[in-house]
């Protein structure tokens, strides 16, 4: 469960063996032929560390586009001046939770790109489609732990300190009463 980095940076967050370990039956039981694959690759492993880094980029996007990762930006002070061009997370910075963003890559990866291939999905209750739902609801439970407790990140890349949690903070809101609207802090 360690990240694959290729000169210096991180391009996946889990490599082969953790997609296997999730759900070795498949790959025993030759359920998949990878050989069918349109860029056939050489081994299993490839075809399975090629996925880990789809999968890790679209987690990265995931990240990007929650209102958690924004609301963080703003509670670290770094904050948004165009919200078409919103910085995106850099994976070098995640400093601790790593076996977490590893499982969550190889959730990802089994739902989206593995099970589908061989997934009935004329039948609701085949083992395929109740493994991809399964793995959807893994996937989604550790994303949103993840994104509330920020505990992970290192915002300046200087080591985790107060400024780079974002476990208390306030959100300001606005409530009614008979006389007026004010303001909540």
């Amino acid at each position: 469960m360690a990240f694959i980095t290729v000169d210096g940076s991180v391009t996946s967050y889990c490599d082969s063996a953790d997609i296997r370990d999730k759900d070795q039956r498949i790959f025993d039981s030759n359920e998949i032929k990878f050989a069918d694959a349109p860029n056939t690759p050489t081994t299993l492993d490839e075809y399975l560390e090629d996925l880990a880094v789809k999968s890790t980029d679209r987690i990265n996007q995931k990240i990007r586009s929650s209102a958690k990762w924004r609301q963080y930006l703003g509670v670290t002070g770094q904050g948004i001046d165009d919200f078409n061009n919103i910085p995106a997370i850099n994976p070098n910075r995640i400093v601790s939770r790593q076996a977490d963003f590893s499982d969550m890559t190889a959730y990802y990866a089994l739902k989206e790109y593995i099970l589908p291939k061989v997934a009935d999905f004329g039948d609701e209750l085949s083992p395929e489609v109740q493994k991809i739902q399964y793995y959807e609801n893994k996937f989604n439970n550790l994303f949103e732990e993840l994104l509330d407790m920020w505990d992970w990140y290192d915002r300046e890349g200087d080591g985790i300190d107060d400024e780079d949690r974002m476990v208390s903070f306030r959100t300001n809101r606005r409530t009614r009463n008979k006389r007026a609207t004010t303001r909540v802090r």
